[in-house]
């Protein structure tokens, strides 16, 4: 029986490995959370360059795309 499905993990195996997905979910999340913020920084300088360029209904739109606190 044991062959068919494999020796079975201690607690520590166990805790190791959902450690180990905790820790990658945290770093997928974080890496995310960083396209994000740098992508919300570049509509930011986008919509600052075309204020000054005065393309004001540009601007509106991307403002009203662009939820910015």
């Amino acid at each position: 029986m044991e062959l068919l499905f494999g020796r079975r993990r201690t607690p520590e195996e166990l805790l190791r490995q959902n450690q180990r997905a905790l820790a990658r979910a945290v770093r997928e999340l974080d890496r995310e959370r960083q396209k994000l913020e740098a992508q919300e920084k570049k509509i930011i300088v986008d919509i600052k360059k075309m204020a000054k360029q005065g393309q004001m209904d540009k601007v509106r739109v991307m403002a009203k795309d662009h939820p910015c606190p």
